[in-house]
């Protein structure tokens, strides 16, 4: 391919070719059309509110190098940074290794890329990490490629963090110390698929993160980019809007209980390009759950499977520990199976919200979709999927209701907070709420919203006026 031709050739020699003609004789790059983007260099941004890019981060020295840490890798038959829990998760990857792209994916190749990573200086500051913390303030955003998201994984797994402390490494010890099941049970009991399996989902999510990445990052390559940011504050500014905008016919599907299938996946399964899958969370990310395990609620076991959004909760650095929403993660995938709106009594859900597989549990069907988008003015790769969490007002907080009658919309407290409600997502899912340095980014991924019930969420809002409210048109205009 070059400037004015592209040809299918069994080989191709860069460079300018002499019997093109003259006028078109112009170097061949030898680019296979349709291949992704990639990124060359160790980019990465980090703003600590709007306007506030350049220079903000702060650098925060790892308590121990990340290079000489590499040296303890060895075959990765521990891991530091969840004593107590490693074991069982570690003996059950070695017995069973799970397939991706018709391989096994091995504690061997995982331990291989561990020891990259520690060793590589991705970010290119060497023993200190950049870094701003997103509880508290507004606006804050943090792109950073897939290999420095991984380094940070990494470091966290083997023990490693920052002084100030990190919610990675806070997430990791809080749920080590749930459950310390036996090693020989768990194996059983996950093959068998008879119990429940003890609190490990988070070092499921970060492994499988860590061994998907194994396979698709070349020796030393970056990979995407992934961006997490939170909006501005909330305020009055969609009324404004209600006039001219109108929406678009949205697409209904209903999977189960006699409905046709739309042609789309699960809004959580993701899978959709350009389409936000909606985490309806409480008041962080991962919730009640601590980030630590299958569970419940939708909100607390989506994070599992988006293993980039579970890492990228080193930058929540407040007292809680836990990323606050609302918070959107562009370009983050689905890196296990399997998680839908299925749920059951008995295996494989017992009670929860999706589950992992005892085996081959990674998502070999992972998107692999990219596209050029505008950050900080740069045009970088990112994957065409993103995750959203939105909290609607906790009307459970507000109401004497019970569960039964508020999951149900029966409970006329839930209807008192419509207004809000709307604000809330509307602060969520409008780009111009965004950093300015990564608005373009925003909009070049989410062209649309995947989500279940809108407007509700783990806090119990009606999610059936919250679909007429979007759906009726608005009523003329008086006299």
């Amino acid at each position: 391919m070059h400037d004015h031709w592209a040809s299918c050739l069994p080989h191709c020699a860069r460079g300018e070719h002499a019997d093109d003609p003259k006028e078109f004789r112009t170097p061949w790059s030898c680019k296979l059309l349709g291949e992704a983007p990639v990124l060359k260099d160790n980019f990465w941004m980090m703003c600590s509110g709007a306007g506030a890019c350049r220079g903000s981060h702060v650098l925060h020295a790892w308590r121990r190098s990340p290079r000489v840490l590499a040296d303890a890798v060895g075959d990765l038959s521990q891991l530091p940074g969840a004593r107590r829990a490693d074991h069982p998760v570690l003996e059950h990857w070695r017995a069973a290794p799970p397939m991706f792209r018709g391989s096994r994916v091995r504690l061997r190749d995982i331990a291989r890329f561990v020891r990259d990573l520690l060793q590589s200086d991705p970010f290119g500051t060497g023993d200190q990490v950049p870094y701003v913390d997103f509880e508290g303030g507004e606006a804050q955003a943090v792109a950073v490629t897939q290999r420095q998201l991984a380094f940070l994984a990494a470091n966290a797994l083997m023990g490693n963090g920052i002084p100030p402390g990190d919610g990675l490494e806070a997430a990791l010890k809080r749920c080590a110390g749930r459950g310390q099941p036996n090693a020989q049970v768990f194996k059983e009991r996950r093959l068998a698929g008879e119990v429940a399996p003890p609190p490990t989902g988070f070092l499921f999510s970060l492994l499988s993160f860590l061994a998907v990445l194994s396979q698709e990052l070349p020796p030393g390559g970056q990979g995407l980019v992934v961006v997490a940011a939170r909006p501005r504050a909330a305020d009055g500014s969609w009324r404004e809007r209600l006039a001219e905008h109108v929406l678009r016919p949205p697409t209904m599907c209903l999977q189960s209980a006699g409905g046709e299938d739309c042609g789309l996946n699960d809004f959580m399964a993701g899978g959709n390009d350009f389409q936000a899958m909606t985490d309806i969370a409480g008041g962080a990310i991962g919730g009640g759950g601590g980030l630590c395990d299958i569970a419940t609620t939708q909100e607390e076991s989506v994070v599992q499977f988006y293993s980039e959004v579970l890492a990228f909760s080193f930058f929540a650095g407040g007292p809680t520990k836990m990323l606050p929403v609302p918070v959107v993660f562009l370009g983050a995938r689905r890196y296990m199976a399997e998680i839908t709106g299925q749920s059951g009594l008995g295996p494989p859900f017992f009670a929860k919200c999706g589950y992992i597989r005892a085996e081959d549990w990674l998502n070999d069907g992972i998107r692999s979709r990219a596209v050029q988008v505008e950050i900080a003015g740069r045009r970088v790769p990112v994957a065409a999927s993103s995750f959203v969490g939105v909290a609607s007002k906790c009307a459970r907080c507000h109401s004497n209701c019970s569960v039964e009658d508020l999951a149900n919309n029966r409970c006329p407290d839930q209807r008192n907070f419509l207004d809000e409600d709307i604000g809330r997502w509307y602060q969520a899912y409008e780009a111009s709420m965004y950093n300015p340095a990564v608005r373009g980014a925003f909009e070049g991924i989410v062209k649309r919203i995947g989500t279940g019930p809108w407007g509700a969420g783990e806090w119990m809002g009606d999610s059936q006026r919250s679909f007429l409210a979007v759906w009726l048109p608005p009523p003329p205009p008086a006299g």
